[in-house]
């Protein structure tokens, strides 16, 4: 097994658009440190705010061997909390998703209300103080209807990602969607490869034909710029009210932009028409192209006229990930009249499987003695030298290399 030191070494002496050792896609020290440097320091998507509308509705995160509540209390406020019982640790909440009057350990029958609050602990000493015993909270923010969570006991800016996205998503209005479909599936990778998979179109064209059918393949190292009348969409999406432009984090950890779809696609469905017929939100008009975006670590979005679309990966164990996804559609359509759920879902339900089997046999590549860190293309692959960077230069400076920065792509 690697140590966190020469996890360090390998990762100062590493060039610059290279793929990683095979040490941090399987080695359990790499994985054990992959959860304290990144996912429990960063805001993490946890899931859609629409899903939990009525008080005491909840679902549940796993973060490695971490689980959280996320759950909306009797004045509507959304709250995370630590699936833990404070009583001796017991797993509170075993289902994905519910609905709870109380919050009730299944072990001693220790009770919390909706704000964590303990209500009642059973026959406890003389001088226990039910008080200092709350569910341990765990930091929650929102933007435009997506709930973020982070474990960390300090959590890092939020407003810079909430404040540049918000106005993107506002015409959309996915606080009053309706969550037409959730999906999870465990994917036999490492979780950096998943993200790895996703920020790269390179493989579409031929590992994705229904996606292939609307969605824009083929693009250079000037993408989106690339794109043939790009400024133009802009300019009409603008006109619309939908912010549109090419917009990057300043610690670029996120970039946002509106693109349009391919073949004069209106959706991202196996005809590219739309897959619903109320459009989403407040949005007027169904050739918008699709807003898109993803957020380092674990997520990618997608949001079109008639519906959007969430990814979420988690990881669970060095070899192992969890790929939930979320199609969202206009609060008042109703399944079978305004769409129908199978063509909703095809598309990136096919693409989802069809990644999932494309980074399985990434894992077996980089697990054989064979394997060798190979080079990012710098004309199709700069989202993955984008995710890669960051990854590393935050690895960098948690295992004591400081803040020097690995050159980014161009």
């Amino acid at each position: 097994m690697i140590t966190p030191n020469g996890m360090l070494k390998l990762l100062q002496s590493r060039e610059r658009a290279f793929s990683l050792p095979s040490a941090f896609y399987n080695d359990p020290v790499a994985f054990e440190l992959d959860l304290d440097a990144i996912l429990q320091r960063h805001w993490l998507f946890a899931g859609p705010s629409c899903q939990i509308q009525a008080p005491g509705e909840y679902f549940t995160v796993a973060v490695g061997k971490s689980s959280v509540i996320v759950l909306r209390d009797r004045a509507g406020t959304l709250r995370a909390f630590y699936n833990t019982c404070r009583h001796r640790g017991s797993r509170i909440c075993t289902a994905d998703r519910g609905r709870l009057k109380t919050i009730v350990c299944p072990y001693h029958k220790w009770t919390y209300d909706l704000t964590g609050r303990l209500r009642f602990n059973g026959r406890m000493h003389k001088g226990f103080d039910p008080a200092d015993y709350s569910l341990v909270p765990v930091h929650l923010e929102t933007v435009g209807g997506l709930i973020y969570i982070c474990l960390a006991a300090e959590a890092p800016d939020f407003m810079e990602y909430k404040s540049t996205l918000e106005p993107y998503l506002a015409p959309h209005d996915l606080a009053h969607a309706k969550l037409a479909h959730i999906d999870n599936i465990i994917v036999r990778g490492n979780w950096k490869l998943v993200m790895e998979n996703s920020r790269e179109c390179f493989h579409c064209a031929s590992g994705h034909p229904e996606l292939a059918r609307s969605f824009i393949t083929e693009y250079d190292s000037s993408y989106p710029r690339s794109i043939a009348g790009i400024d133009e969409f802009w300019r009409r999406c603008e006109s619309l009210g939908l912010p549109s432009a090419d917009t990057e984090g300043e610690h670029e950890d996120f970039r946002i932009n509106r693109l349009p779809l391919d073949k004069g696609a209106q959706s991202i469905t196996m005809d590219g028409k739309p897959a619903v017929s109320r459009l989403l939100g407040n949005v007027t008009e169904g050739d918008i192209g699709s807003l898109r975006w993803a957020y380092f670590p674990t997520t990618f979005n997608h949001v079109l006229a008639d519906y959007s679309f969430h990814y979420r990966m988690l990881p669970i164990a060095p070899e192992q990930t969890l790929v939930s996804a979320y199609w969202l559609v206009d609060g008042e359509a109703v399944e079978g009249r305004d769409y129908d759920l199978k063509n909703l879902i095809k598309v990136w339900d096919e693409t989802n499987k069809q990644d999932g089997t494309l980074v399985e046999r990434n894992q077996l590549g980089v697990n054989s003695t064979g394997y060798r860190v190979g080079p990012y293309s710098q004309e199709t692959e700069i989202g993955v030298i984008a995710f890669v960077e960051w990854y590393c230069r935050k690895m960098v400076a948690f295992l004591g290399g400081g803040q020097r920065r690995i050159a980014r792509a161009v």
